[in-house]
Parts: C-alpha cells; structure tokens; sequence
C-alpha cells in the first residue's frame, strides 16, 4: 500500500485507498485501487465504491487519494455507488478510533454510517474498452463486442439474456485482454408511477375467521407487530412489496383478507407520514425530578458532553426527564437521539415519545421493511424527524446538529455489539457527544458497575431519583401532587426449607398464596423463569444416560408445544425417543422451563387465562407487541415468562411478581454473575405497584443468603454495590483492569488449542515489545466448550493499561476479538 497522504490533494487523483467490505484483517483491511478516468472527477474522500476483491464484487470507502500511481499492480474501481454518497470527515475520524478500540477493519468501523440496504441491489454492467482488435475474436466474443458497439454500456445479465449464453470465460477473457471493462451500479429500485402501494390493518380478527387459512394468519400476525411501533389510534401502512416477502403471501391472500374486512390497501404518493392526533401534555414533576432536569437543562444549555448517570428506581420518573430534554432540543434546533436495549421490548418507550411529539419522531431499527428502513433514515437526514429512537445502531443515525444522546437501561448488555465492530453503545455514544458538543444521559434504576464506579470517582455525574413517582402526578390524575409510591416488599423463600416441609412443586406456598389473593383482586401476576422448555434435561434413570446435542455437547431440552428436544445453542431438533438407546431403559423429563411453569400453574389456578411469554411463543403468536396488547386489555391473569418481560414493561394492573428460580444464573462461571442476577431480580420486582400500594414480591432461591439476592429484596443498590465492587478490586476485575478475549474455533480440538496457544505467544511479544505489564488467562476451553460442531478455545488478556496495547493489537483471519467483553460465557 502507498505510504499515507493528505486526504485532500490539488491534482488529479489516479489511485486511492479503501476500506474494503471483507478484506483481510492485515493493514485493517486497507487496498488500494486504481481510478479510471471516468471516476476521476466524482471520486472523493468517503466516497462509496465498488470494487473487485477475490473474484467478487464489494464496496468500499475512499479513504485517501494519490496523486501519483503506485509501484505495484492494482485493479480498477468498479464504479460509483448510486445513489452516490459520501461519509464526511467526522464520520471517518469517529471509524478510525472505532477500529482502534474494538480491534475491527475499517470498513466495518465505517459500515454502520452507511444508508440501510446500500449496495444491496448492485448489478455488474460491461462496456468496450479502450483496445479492440476484432481479428483474434471468436464468433462469441465478437457477437458480444457487436452488441456492446450498437447499445454502450450495459447490464451484464442482460448481455446475457440478448446472447442466451452464460459469457463467463468470454467476459473475463475479453476483460483481462481490456477489450471490454467490467463495473458494477446499483440498480434503480422499482417504483410505481401511480404511487407506493400500503396494507393497513382495519382490525384484528377472530381467531376462527383465519385459524384454517395459515397464510392469511402470517400477514395479519406480521401486521399486528409493527402496530405497536406508532402512537395509538394512529394508522400503520406497510409496504405491499415488503409485506409480502416477509410474510410469504401473494395477491390473493391480501385480496382475501381485504374482502373479509381485516385489512385494506392504500396507494400513496409518496412516504407515508403518520402524524399522531394529539399531544401528550407533560406532566408535573416531583422534586428530585425537577432537581434532574435543572442540572440536564444547563448541561444542554452549555454543550456539556460530560456524561450523566440518572440513577433513578424503578417507577422513578426518568423517561419524563428523558422528554424535557427532547423537547428542549427541538426547542432550540437541535435533535435527539434514545437508544433502548431492543426494539421489540421498548414499544412503551417509542409510544411516549411519539405521543410527545407526533411527526417528528423516526424509530431506527433492523427489523423494519427495506423500503420503511431506508425513508426513515433519508427523513432524519433531511431534516425531517429531529428524534431518532431505537437500538443500538440508531446511534449512526444522519441527525443534524445532535443536542442530546438517551441512553436507557444503560446496564443492558445488550448495548454491546455481538459482531464486528464489537462496540458498546455507551462508549461510542459519550465520543459521538464530545466531538459534537451533545448531552449524554444514562438512565437506569441498577447501573452497571462500572459507571457507577466512575461517578463515584468523579468522572461522570451521578443524578438520584430515589422515590417512586405517585399516582398523584401526572395529567391522568389531574396534575395535583400527591405522596410518593413505596417499592414493592419483597419475601425471600429458601426453597431448601420447601423441600423439608414435603412441598417439591414449582410454587412455594407464599407465592401460591400471593398468586390466590392477585386472583381473588382481580388484578395480574407475573412469573419469571429464566430458561425455556418443558424439562431442561432428559436422561435414562437405568444408566444414566443423558441426550446431548452432537454438535454442542451440552443437554437438550424437550418443548412439549413443539414435541421435540432442542438444543439452545444450534437450534438442533430431534424427535424424543421412546426408549434409552443404550439400555432401554424409559426416559425421564427432570428440570423446569417455562413450558412446565405454565403447566403447573394452569394446574394449580384451573380458571386462570396463563400466558407464556418466552423467545418460542413470541415467534409464532405476532411479536412482542401482540404479547403486550393482550396483558394491557387484561385478556390474560398470569404470565410466564423469561427474562424479557422484566424489562421496562410499565402495567398498571401487575400487582404480585414471582421469581421461580433466581439462582439460574448466579453461578455461572462470569464474574458479572452476581451482577447479572442483581439487575434481574430488581428490574422484574420494579414490575410490580406501580400505580399504587399493596403489591408483593416472592423470590424462590436455593442460595438466599448471597449478597445480590439479599440486596434486590431490599431494593438496596447500594449495599449491592459495596460488596460487588470490593469483589471487583480484589480480583483486578473491571473497573480495576481491561479484558480482551480472544475465541478460536476449530472442527479439530487439537489444532483449535494449538492455535490459543499460537495467540497467546504472539499476545506476549506484543506487550513485551511496548513494555506493558498484562496477564494471560488461559488458554483454556471456552464455557460453551464446543458450538455446532465446532470447538472453542479462549484466552483472556487483563491489562490495567490496555490503551497502550491497541494499536496493532494482534488480530487475524479466524480470531475473534472482543475488547472489554460483556461476557466470559
């Protein structure tokens, strides 16, 4: 590669340096290529381009221009995406120091700037070249040389069609020769002249009207999830195009469904723009609220970019503060973006903020349709949605003139990118806030650990929201002040005492009890459990034998709704023998997930309507938001439930929360273990009595005396942290020390441990050649030992100055590396 230039330069530029979608790890991924004098004048710095990489075509983004051309042989760029766009400098500087931090090439530090589906519908065109010499052509080639001549440039499949032959060795040996050059374009999205066509659906129907027509129901249960996603009562148009790859219908199913009234097609002009038909007034605030927003507000006021923890209970109030400083922001031509820690839990969220401030909010996420994706992010670009909501990924949203950065359930470790880059939003959103003068707010009523550390230590601020907010404030109660809410009380139940009492059933008797008197009041309860399935492990009580996936090596777990053993890591699927294929003994089902949960309680309370709601039924009955629908109009008592339904879910009438099991993840072999369990156990109490007194709590555990489960029972987050942080600097965890790890994996366990002691040799010369202390844990077998069919080594690299190991940080083709790692497991 040329030495590094001037990313501006007065004469014509002849090659350039890219960043290059799947280059290589070496030189971060960095080519350089050719210009052709056809691009020469529309090249520039972060241009989008294609190019040829192995025998494929790839984009990539122009990092450098050269005056002069290389000592070495380079490939031509391919073209110019369209429609054409660019990074700007800011944006490349910010890829930069993100390929740095997470040990990424640049084009996938680059990536998420780009436009949604840019590149996707590239199309290779040909045309003549420069040399021509028809009398060493075949009749093939100068049949295609003739076409090219009478039509100029043109697709290369339709090239293709006009010669009914497939042209590969003719192209590439007329290429190669520079008879014909070779580029690619994005083609040209198909569009209606008479306008965008849209189904809207009119109303849900009655499970009978579409139970016998499984097509119809995938339409009507693809529709009722992105309901959810604007304000009620406002319409939700879904592309016909979009609608029907997703759902897998045809004409006649939307036909079908619009003649029994379900649903109804609309023809459109151009984007739809749904504006809400009133305004949330913003309610009064309590004073600790208030006492938020004034330091907020000045923050804004100043450009401040000095991170701020707003640690507040949950049922504190913090999205009201969130919205203050959204409507400030617009208020002085700025914008807005809330991150959540995924889209499919947050509807609640995007409907505050939509009903706040209808038409100018767009949500962000990967799971929109490509059309709606796209409009949305060119509408934040334009100008016209100052308030971008959504996960992760919102962050690289084209807002103007940002003001202020939400990041809610900033503890979520769902915030951490699972692929390169593997970023963690709350970094990337505190640099994005200091080069562009923004506010970052980080909101959670159990902080990660880490950032209280850091306020602790002065190098964020800290804002306390210690008190529920009443059900006196607030326009629905008329705005007058009334007391504050008290949390929740929380009961404890060693379950080794249920065991010696003759009670080995799935409910203690205080949770039986509480669920009894949550019936007889006619309000709801919730169950969490954090594993799915019906029996976790299926063994032989003759041998012991235990059915394993054979590509993971861990148990499988039988889901009864299904009728198979399934493995959680591969999604393998095999049918339950009858008889042990060993012995042939019997089989037996021991363990609980969900699916048992459901049963035993359905068993227990014959007249309630349970609800299981867990990542299998999510699938298969309309999304998160169908889910949500059904417990907000009181359709459903009980719901069972994972993890997902501890997480920011505001219902009024859940008055009782049941932990089933809170030890399911306190021992694993994670140092944020216990922290992980904390949160949990908070957040899910936070559920309940949140319009008023009279709720309760019952948390089942086998260890009740550790120090996370005796903290969430008193809601002390503080105690909490007092013993998780003395943990942490006695064993030089973070915050006290960084960690890299490093994951190999291999079909052959032999070379795949070969290979983690190669990393670990290469990590020791680094750090000996800069003269950095580090420790290298491992290498050793990762938790999760062998992943579909593959195994899995790891070594973990702990340094209490890893900044001065980044650059260069030993990376290649195979390793995965992930800095600062939200997770051992």
């Amino acid at each position: 590669m040329n030495e590094p230039a001037a990313d501006s330069i007065s004469e014509v530029a002849t090659s350039a340096d890219l960043a290059v979608d799947g280059a290589r790890a070496g030189a971060q991924g960095i080519l350089t290529y050719r210009v052709p004098e056809r691009w020469r004048d529309a090249l520039e710095i972060g241009s989008v381009a294609w190019v040829p990489i192995r025998k494929r075509w790839a984009l990539g983004i122009v990092l450098r221009l050269h005056g002069a051309p290389p000592d070495f042989p380079t490939k031509p760029i391919a073209g110019l995406v369209e429609p054409r766009c660019a990074l700007a400098a800011d944006q490349i500087a910010l890829g930069r120091w993100l390929a740095r931090e997470t040990a990424s090439g640049q084009f996938a530090a680059l990536a998420p700037f780009l436009p949604p589906g840019l590149g996707q519908r590239g199309e290779e065109t040909i045309r003549l070249g420069d040399t021509f010499d028809s009398d060493s052509l075949t009749r093939t080639q100068r049949n295609l040389t003739n076409l090219l001549a009478e039509r100029g440039e043109m697709p290369l499949a339709a090239a293709r069609a006009a010669m009914h032959t497939s042209l590969t060795s003719v192209v590439a040996t007329l290429a190669e020769r520079g008879i014909v050059e070779r580029s690619m374009r994005s083609a040209a999205p198909q569009t209606s002249r008479r306008g965008q066509r849209y189904v809207r659906l009119l109303a849900q129907p009655p499970i009978a009207a579409i139970e016998r027509a499984p097509r119809q129901q995938a339409v009507v249960d693809y529709l009722v999830q992105r309901v959810r996603l604007a304000p009620a009562g406002d319409p939700v148009l879904t592309p016909l195009g979009d609608l029907l790859a997703r759902s897998g219908a045809d004409h006649s199913v939307i036909g079908a469904l619009a003649r029994k009234g379900i649903v109804e097609e609309v023809i459109l002009p151009g984007r739809p723009r749904i504006v809400s038909a009133g305004v949330d007034a913003a309610p009064s605030l309590t004073e600790a609220q208030a006492a938020a927003w004034r330091t907020v507000e000045q923050a804004l006021a100043n450009r401040d970019a000095t991170p701020m923890l707003l640690h507040g209970v949950t049922g504190s109030g913090k999205t009201e503060v969130y919205l203050r400083a959204i409507a400030w922001c617009l208020r002085h031509g700025r914008s807005a973006i809330v991150l959540v820690p995924e889209i499919a839990l947050a509807s609640q969220v995007v409907r505050r903020v939509n009903a706040r401030f209808p038409g100018q909010v767009a949500v962000l996420h990967s799971a929109l349709p490509d059309t709606e994706r796209r409009s949305s992010w060119q509408a934040v670009a334009d100008g016209d949605t100052p308030v971008v909501v959504g996960p992760r990924s919102a962050l690289f949203a084209p807002v103007r003139n940002l003001g202020l950065i939400v990041l809610d359930e900033e503890h979520e470790s769902a915030y951490k990118q699972d692929g390169e880059p593997r970023y963690h939003a709350r970094a990337v959103a505190e640099r994005i806030a200091a080069d562009r003068g923004a506010v970052v707010l980080l909101g959670s009523a159990t902080p990660a650990v880490e950032t209280t550390w850091r306020a602790a230590e002065g190098h964020i601020r800290r804002l306390e929201l210690p008190e529920r907010v009443g059900p006196g404030f607030g326009r629905e109660f008329g705005g007058a002040r009334g007391a504050a809410l008290e949390l929740p009380p929380v009961e404890i139940v060693d379950m080794r005492l249920e065991l010696h009492r003759g009670n080995a059933a799935l409910l203690s008797e205080p949770l039986q009890e509480t669920l009894e008197r949550t019936l007889a009041a006619n309000e709801q309860a919730m169950l969490l459990l954090n594993r799915r399935g019906l029996a976790t492990v299926v063994l032989c009580r003759g041998c012991g034998q235990t059915l394993l996936c054979p590509y993971c090596d861990i148990p499988l777990v039988y889901h009864a709704d299904r009728g198979c053993l399934l493995c959680h890591r591969c999604d393998h699927r095999e049918a339950p023998p009858n008889r042990c294929q060993e012995c042939g003994g019997a089989m037996n089902y021991f363990g609980a997930g969900t699916q048992r949960v459901e049963e035993a309680v359905a068993a227990r309370f014959p007249g309630a309507r349970v609800l299981r709601w867990d990542q299998d039924v999510v699938r298969r009955k309309g999304g998160h938001e169908a889910l949500l629908h059904a417990v907000e109009r009181h359709e459903v008592d009980i719901v069972v439930g994972t993890q997902m339904i501890a997480k920011g879910l505001d219902l009024p009438l859940v008055t009782a929360i049941g932990v089933i099991n809170a030890d399911t993840m306190l021992h694993l072999p994670d140092f944020r273990a216990a922290e992980r369990t904390f949160q949990l156990l908070t957040q899910v109490a936070g559920r309940a009595g949140r319009r008023g007194p009279g709720s309760r709590v019952v948390i089942q555990s086998y260890t009740p005396d550790h120090y996370a489960v005796q903290a969430a029972a008193r809601h002390d987050y503080a105690a909490f942290y007092a013993e998780e942080i003395d943990f942490r600097r006695r064993m030089r965890y973070p915050p006290f020390s960084r960690l890299v790890r490093y994951l190999v994996r291999d079909a052959d366990e032999a070379r795949c441990a070969a290979q983690a002691a190669e990393i670990a040799r290469v990590l020791a010369r680094h750090a000996r050649a800069r003269g950095i202390a580090m420790d290298l844990l491992g290498p050793t077998p990762a938790f999760a030992a062998r992943v579909r069919g593959q195994h899995q080594w790891q070594i973990i690299l702990r340094c209490d100055n890893l900044d001065a190991l980044l650059d260069d940080l030993p990376n290649a083709a195979g390793w995965v590396v992930d800095i600062d790692p939200q997770s051992m497991l």
